[in-house]
């Protein structure tokens, strides 16, 4: 066979595949900081007993979600207590309209479990009172006011999916054109037969390139009878009268 190397080289086999570890590196790096991320959201939350009162304070407009904490939300059919909430600004104004949370968002996190109950939104930072009564319940529950769950769950989870994904694609694409490449030089190469074998006072062997029984090259060509003067070498023909 020909020794003239194939080109490009298997290396860029572990090119692609270091892309590959490198996608799965990144989805599980991403979904850590996503959990970390919850987590430092769920301990920040701002928690109201109830029945009580409380004041909290929002540093950004926007909207933001109630959830209660307490008995019953890890439950497999969970049970909240009808609760009536109220906020409105320090010092007096309109209460800020609460709405019903429809999606099950849920969490479990650091200690705290909670359930969605409730949606508002404030159109100037500020301090705000939040007052809290439900039907009677046995345990301790709060109300925790804070950003959506949902919002920071899917905030980190963009990146990272964008992110593993190219890495993932670029990885099988280079070995695809890798292997695509490869193959095609392959079948490119002259390929040497075995030396011509003589049979009585004749050599005989199907014409093609052989091995150079004189060693100058690599390849000589045989045409069935005679050594002729064209050679090759790693691919690279030429003429080198014997």
């Amino acid at each position: 066979m020909s020794t003239q190397p194939i080109r490009p080289s298997r290396l860029w086999y572990w090119v692609a595949g270091a892309a590959a570890v490198a996608a799965v590196v990144w989805f599980g790096l991403s979904f850590f900081l996503g959990i970390r991320s919850i987590v430092r959201q769920v301990e920040g939350f701002q928690r109201v007993p109830i029945p009580g009162q409380a004041e909290v304070s929002f540093d950004e407009p926007g909207g933001y979600t109630l959830y209660y904490e307490g008995p019953g939300v890890s439950d497999d059919q969970p049970t909240v207590p009808r609760l009536n909430v109220k906020l409105a600004p320090v010092g007096g104004g309109e209460l800020i309209p609460i709405r019903h949370y429809g999606t099950p968002i849920t969490y479990d996190f650091v200690g705290h479990s909670g359930r969605a109950v409730g949606s508002f939104r404030i159109e100037a930072p500020g301090r705000f009172v939040v007052q809290t009564q439900a039907e009677p319940f046995e345990g301790q529950a709060n109300v925790s006011v804070g950003p959506g769950i949902g919002r920071v769950i899917v905030r980190p989870l963009i990146p990272a999916f964008a992110g593993g994904l190219i890495l993932l694609l670029a990885g099988v694409v280079l070995a695809v054109v890798v292997a695509v490449r490869r193959g095609r030089a392959r079948r490119l190469l002259p390929v040497a037969a075995a030396q011509p074998v003589a049979t009585g006072r004749q050599a005989t062997a199907p014409a093609g390139w052989l091995a150079d029984p004189g060693g100058r090259h690599e390849l000589r060509y045989w045409d069935g009878q005679r050594w002729t003067e064209h050679v090759s070498d790693r691919g690279t023909q030429a003429v080198d009268p014997q």
